[in-house]
This record gives structure tokens, C-alpha cells and sequence, in this order.
């Protein structure tokens, strides 16, 4: 059986949830042998972390009730979570889309309750809606998708060209995929770099060539899934960036080790730098939002300014 990161448990958690509830009282081992889950995992995560989801004022009947009892698990939601949820149209489009994107990949019969209550949610859009919405997750290829996915349920080495925005320059990788998802807007696959000799992330975007080969590997038991794998510990030289409230898509998108709150929804975020080109790319697209405010040698509020100088310098100007 797998051992499962934090975020793996999260996921695998909110799988369960439904599925315990629509069978209302479940063997525990049946969970277990289901959800591939560490037994030991499944009643930590049902005892102390799903007791107490709920919403405010955190009454009993806005938290969801979990019964263990003779190596059976019921799960009873609160009150609060029986009313209709409300989505405006923003939502709803966004969660439309959403839905498409992972549908667009996956395999008919495996769409199931995703495709019902995609279909749902088109009969509750504005009419015409439903046919508006073009979902595009990232500008991966098809053909690239489907490469790696084979590949991931193969357990094979893919080859690839692919460019690293952290360096700022583009090569030839022999990558053994781990596993293949989407996060905030991307597709990504996680494996073993043979250049690089230890695990990486990519993003299917920034490979331009994909191909398969007949090597075949070994995955690990828990995969680190580390967007580009940049180290927080202090092994590369950090920068303290001052970011106005609409550049706190920052702290999101990038590891950090330390965020500051400060007035009017400003922070400020420590960044570590794997490349000065990584950093000067952050600030150009920052502008005005985003301010150096603490930096090594090199690394200052005048990296932006030459990298300026150097962009117009291309274009004549």
C-alpha cells in the first residue's frame, strides 16, 4: 500500500467523504481496500481532521458528523451542507469549465457523476451558456497528454525537449513519469529527471517535443510533487518582494518561506531565486505591484531596470 503525502490524503479524504455517506455505514477495510488507504491514515484523518470540518459559528449542526462503531464509518452531513448551494454566474461558469477540462482527458466510462453534474450545471447556465465556454487548461497538445498518460500507466521513460523557466534556457530530458494532474490552471507530470538525477515537475506547455521509449521503470511509493522543485531551506539566495494586494497571486504560484501581512492586503514575501533571469522575468510582470525590498548582491531593484534596458535595447527603442 501507497504511502500518501499531505496533499494526496487530502484528496483521497474528499473522495471518500461521498462515497461513505451514499453507503451509509461502509466497512472500515472496505475503505481501506477501496481508497488504497493506510488504515491508520483513514481513522486519523476521519478523528481529527474531518470532525471538525464545518462552516461558522461551528455549532453542531454546521459541522459534519463522523461515527466509528464496530469497524464501520458513518458519515452524516451538517444541516448547513443540506441547503441548495447558491452559485452566481461566474461560478458557475468557472466550475463548468473546470469540469470540461478533466472530462476532455478522461476516458467515457470513467466520467460517471462528473458528467452528470456537468450536465447539471449546464441546464442551471444562462441559455447559450454551455456552448460559449471553451476550456483550454494550459496549451498542452493532445498528443502530449496522451504520451505521458500512457506512459504513467505504463511506468515507461518518456523523452522530451522542454524549457525551464526557472533557467531561462531549453534541453533534452529522459523523464520516468509519476503521475500526471492539474494544478491552478496547468497540467503537469512529476517524475524522475535522469539529467538532473532526482525528481522534478514539469509542465506540459514548456515541452515541445514528447516521444516514448521502450525503457521501463519503478515509481515510488510517495512521489514529491514540489513544483520545480526549488528548495525553501535557504540553499539559494532569497529576495524580500513587497507586493500590493492584487500581486498576491504570488505567494500562491511560487515557494516561498516566509509571508508578511502588512496594511491595506500588502505583504510581504521572501523568494527563493534559482536564476537571476527567473527574477527579473517576476518583476517585468510585477511592474509597479511588486517592489524589492530586501536582496543580496546582483539581486536588487536594479536587476528590473537593466532587464528593461536590455528588452528595449532588442526592440530600437
Amino acid at each position: 500500500m501507497t504511502s500518501l503525502t499531505a496533499l494526496d490524503r487530502l484528496r483521497r479524504l474528499l473522495a471518500v467523504i461521498p462515497w461513505v455517506v451514499e453507503r451509509d455505514g461502509p466497512l472500515i477495510d472496505e475503505i481501506v481496500e477501496r481508497f488504497d488507504y493506510r488504515r491508520s491514515e483513514l481513522l486519523e484523518d476521519l478523528e481529527h481532521v474531518l470532525f471538525f470540518v464545518g462552516v461558522h459559528p461551528f455549532t453542531p449542526d454546521c459541522l459534519i458528523d463522523v461515527t466509528i462503531a464496530e469497524e464501520r464509518v458513518w458519515i452524516r452531513y451538517a444541516d448547513w451542507f443540506r441547503r441548495p448551494m447558491r452559485l452566481g454566474s461566474a461560478e458557475t461558469i468557472a466550475l463548468y469549465a473546470a469540469g470540461r477540462s478533466v472530462a476532455a482527458i478522461t476516458d467515457d466510462d470513467e466520467l460517471g457523476p462528473l458528467e452528470r453534474a456537468l450536465t447539471k450545471l449546464a441546464s442551471g447556465m444562462s441559455p447559450g451558456d454551455n456552448r460559449a465556454v471553451e476550456v483550454r487548461l494550459g496549451p498542452g497538445s493532445t498528443g502530449t497528454i496522451d504520451i505521458i498518460r500512457a506512459a504513467v500507466a505504463d511506468q515507461t521513460t518518456v523523452d522530451i525537449d522542454y524549457y525551464s523557466y526557472g533557467r531561462d534556457a531549453s534541453g533534452q530530458r529522459l523523464v520516468d513519469p509519476y503521475r500526471f494532474y492539474a494544478d491552478k490552471g496547468h497540467w503537469y507530470v512529476s517524475g524522475h529527471c535522469h539529467k538532473a538525477e532526482s525528481q522534478r515537475v514539469f509542465r506540459l506547455d514548456r515541452i515541445s517535443r514528447c516521444e516514448s521509449t521502450s525503457l521501463g521503470f519503478d515509481a515510488p511509493d510517495a512521489p514529491d510533487d514540489t513544483v520545480d522543485h526549488i528548495p525553501t531551506n535557504g540553499d539559494l539566495p532569497e529576495v524580500v518582494v513587497e507586493l500590493a494586494a492584487e500581486a498576491r497571486w504570488v505567494v500562491e504560484e511560487y515557494p516561498h518561506s516566509g509571508v508578511q501581512e502588512l496594511s491595506d492586503g500588502r505583504v510581504r514575501v521572501r523568494l527563493p531565486v534559482s536564476s537571476p533571469q527567473w527574477l527579473e522575468r517576476l518583476l517585468l510582470r510585477l511592474g509597479p505591484t511588486g517592489s524589492v525590498v530586501e536582496a543580496p548582491a546582483g539581486l536588487g531593484i536594479e536587476i528590473r531596470s537593466t532587464a528593461a534596458r536590455r528588452i528595449l535595447a532588442v526592440y530600437g527603442v
